[in-house]
C-alpha cells in the first residue's frame, strides 16, 4: 500500500474475499440464499469486513503519522493482539465465565454486562438492569465508609 501509488487495498481485500469464497464456500448458481461457509471460516468474512474498515486500511480523516503509528503498533505485536485490533472482541459475562459475543446490536441486553477490548482502548457496557443494581450497590456500600 505504501509503495504503489494506484493501489486499491479495499478492491483487492474485495477480490481476495470473493476468490475465496467462491473457492471454499458451498453454493448454486442465481441462488445466493444458497451460500454456505465452513464452520470454521465462517466468521472470516465478518473479519475482512472489520480490516477494511480499519485504521490499517482506511486512511481517510488519519494524519500521516497516525496511519504510520498504527501500521508499526500491527507489525509489532503477535497474532492474537493484530486480530484484536483489526476486529475488536466482545466479552459477554455476568452468570458463567467470559463468552464471546458477536459484534452486533443484538448483543446489546439490560441483563448483560460487556466488555468492548480494541486494544487501544477498552469500553465496559452495563445494561440498564445491571447498572439500577450497580449503583444500589455502590449506594448502599459508600454508606460504611
Amino acid at each position: 500500500m505504501e509503495t504503489e501509488a494506484e493501489f486499491d487495498p479495499i478492491r483487492w481485500l474485495d477480490k481476495a474475499l470473493i476468490n475465496l469464497c467462491s473457492c471454499l464456500g458451498d453454493f448454486q448458481k442465481e441462488t445466493p440464499s444458497s451460500f454456505s461457509l465452513s464452520p470454521r471460516l465462517s466468521i472470516f468474512p465478518q473479519f475482512m469486513f472489520h480490516l477494511r474498515r480499519s485504521q490499517f486500511v482506511q486512511v481517510f480523516n488519519n494524519s500521516p503519522d497516525e496511519t504510520a503509528y498504527s501500521r508499526m503498533i500491527l507489525n509489532r505485536e503477535n497474532v492474537t493482539n493484530s486480530v484484536v485490533m483489526v476486529q475488536p472482541s466482545l466479552i459477554y459475562s455476568f452468570h458463567s465465565g467470559p463468552e464471546p459475543a458477536l459484534l452486533d446490536v443484538a448483543a446489546i441486553a439490560a441483563d448483560r454486562v460487556l466488555l468492548l477490548d480494541a486494544f487501544f482502548t477498552v469500553v465496559i457496557f452495563h445494561g440498564s438492569t445491571i447498572a439500577q443494581w450497580r449503583n444500589v450497590i455502590t449506594h448502599d456500600f459508600q454508606m460504611y465508609i
